[in-house]
């Protein structure tokens, strides 16, 4: 390995532990959404420290093809104690900042979704709907009209029956009329009974 290569490997080490320190407090900044969750902060846990070590290993590799060193573990470790000494306020501010930011921009996003789609589609909708029951009501309007309309011959033959019909047939016509009359009250209350019972 020649001096060159040795001292972007130092260069490279150092940089890269001041990104494992970045990567950190950005990584404890967004912990507290599954800290709670057992499984998933094992998981989390074990996800960043992979990634981060396949990252350095990468790093490391494109500099001196992967050859490991005590002075790169040093370097490595230096890097990182200068983030936490120089930059790790500094790196603090800015990604409180960035997140504000990004949640500002995805309140406005929503907002704007919210106004441009979401409430004319529930406006179509609630119209769609209104329109639809003012046709139902026509509708059956007009099929209750079409039966007073063809139910009238019948009604009038009934009629001229009912006036021919002998008077002692009209009695037993009345007493079954009086028999459906209360078996259908009975079915009202029953019915009645039920649907209070379901509330």
């Amino acid at each position: 390995m020649t001096l060159t290569v040795q001292f972007l490997t130092i260069v490279s080490m150092i940089a890269g532990g001041i990104y494992l320190g970045a990567a950190m407090d950005t990584f404890r900044r967004f912990e507290r959404h599954w800290k709670k969750q057992v499984i998933m902060r094992y998981v989390m846990e074990c996800g960043f420290w992979l990634l981060q070590a396949l990252l350095l290993f990468f790093l490391l590799f494109q500099v001196n093809q992967g050859e490991m060193r005590f002075y790169i573990l040093l370097a490595l470790i230096c890097g990182f104690a200068g983030y936490r000494a120089l930059f790790q306020t500094s790196y603090r501010r800015v990604l409180e900042w960035l997140i504000r930011v990004i949640n500002r921009i995805i309140f406005i996003v929503k907002r704007i979704l919210y106004v441009l789609v979401v409430t004319p589609v529930r406006w179509l909708l609630q119209g769609l709907l209104v329109l639809a029951g003012g046709l139902l009501t026509l509708v059956w309007k007009l099929v209750w009209l079409l039966f007073i309309i063809l139910s009238y011959p019948i009604r009038m033959i009934g009629r001229l029956i009912w006036k021919l019909t002998p008077k002692k047939y009209r009695k037993i016509y009345s007493i079954l009329a009086g028999i459906y009359s209360r078996m259908k009250n009975i079915a009202t209350k029953v019915y009645d009974s039920l649907r209070r019972s379901r509330r």
